[in-house]
């Protein structure tokens, strides 16, 4: 072979040879996803280094198999009600959406494009972000574009919903990053976001461990829950309903007390969680309210006081209680609550107890 030729030979040889190194050397979508994931969930992970390959992958892929890998990543992540620590959540939130919404408006699958629509809501993206979603949703003219359009019309009702529930603003914000990563740790092991619907259910069941670890994640104490409710009301309220056993539910609402619940709190229309429990709760928790410096005697928008709704209720025993703690209604009040007075003796001391002397 002459000399020539085989410099040539080895020219090329020395440029292809890396360049196919480096090819094959890249690593696959997949580690990417799993070495971030590993970190998020050990509670060590940087941004940098752990979360911006993704974002740099989904970037670069040219297939769609790859953006999907990376598109799914983001939101398993990312999720608002997920298990990542809120500085992950908080940083694929400011630095993932304007990919997402690359894919969403370029050529890609219908799948994929719908995929990375959903998953600026999982991330619970920003109304602004949500608007643009929305936009290109509705400019949509591919083929499949009756599907990418549905995705846009989901997130402007769950946008609007949002709004109206008044949880824009329901992003865990824990105090301590230790703490965090023991309750994550915890709540991962019980298959448990962390939300407001999660402390809702956590109360609800009384699982005052679950409880403290969402507070430990950073869930608010006195956040919005479901039905116009706080979570903390919505969830005492099922608990009692499901009749969950008294010390279980004791030692819950000691948790709720140690991290500052608010018993004091008044939804739109003028009631306290102690006109919640006074319907349903057992005597106890009653007690345990009043004690925690839950007022007795407050007035809501249709003029029912906790001692109404417990006499109305039937609930004797908390209207013992309540009178005992100095709850009155008038005898005009006692005569609209009943239209025939109670006949047992015992209901009806606690009746003539309960008014207040003269008009």
């Amino acid at each position: 072979m002459p000399i020539k030729r085989v410099l040539i030979a080895a020219v090329l040889a020395a440029i292809l040879v890396p360049a196919a190194d480096a090819r094959k050397s890249a690593p696959a979508p997949s580690d990417l996803v799993a070495a971030a994931q590993a970190q998020v969930e050990q509670g060590t992970a940087d941004p940098v280094r752990d979360l911006q390959p993704l974002l740099d992958g989904l970037a670069a892929a040219s297939d769609d198999g790859a953006k999907q890998k990376f598109v799914d990543a983001i939101e398993e992540i990312g999720a608002a009600d997920g298990t990542s620590p809120a500085a992950v959540k908080a940083w694929l939130l400011e630095h993932a959406p304007p990919l997402l919404l690359d894919v969403a408006r370029s050529q890609a699958g219908w799948s994929l494009r719908g995929d990375a629509l959903m998953a600026l809501r999982a991330l619970d993206a920003p109304d602004a972000v949500l608007d643009e979603a929305i936009a290109i949703a509705r400019a949509d003219t591919s083929e499949s574009k009756s599907y990418i359009r549905s995705r846009g019309a989901l997130l402007e009702d769950w946008k609007d919903n949002r709004t109206r529930g008044g949880a824009a603003s329901t992003a865990a914000r824990p105090s301590d990053a230790q703490a965090e990563q023991h309750a994550l740790e915890l709540l991962r092991s019980r298959s448990v976001g962390v939300s407001s619907d999660s402390l809702t259910d956590a109360i609800g069941k009384s699982r005052a461990d679950v409880v403290e670890a969402l507070l430990d994640a950073g869930v608010d104490v006195n956040g919005p829950g479901r039905a116009g409710m706080r979570a903390f009301d919505s969830g005492l309220m099922v608990a009692c309903a499901n009749n969950n056993h008294p010390t279980l539910q004791l030692e819950t609402l000691d948790v709720l007390f140690r991290r500052g619940v608010n018993l004091g709190a008044k939804d739109e229309r003028g009631n306290t969680v102690l006109m919640t429990a006074v319907q349903s709760c057992p005597l106890a928790v009653v007690e345990k309210l009043v004690a925690g410096g839950a007022e007795v005697d407050p007035v809501n928008a249709q003029q029912f006081t906790p001692l109404k709704l417990a006499l109305v209720s039937g609930h004797w025993d908390i209207a013992d209680f309540l009178a005992g703690k100095g709850a009155r209604i008038s005898a005009r009040e006692a005569d609209q609550l009943f239209f025939e007075k109670p006949q047992d003796p015992a209901q009806l001391a606690v009746l003539k107890r309960a008014i207040r002397p003269g008009k």
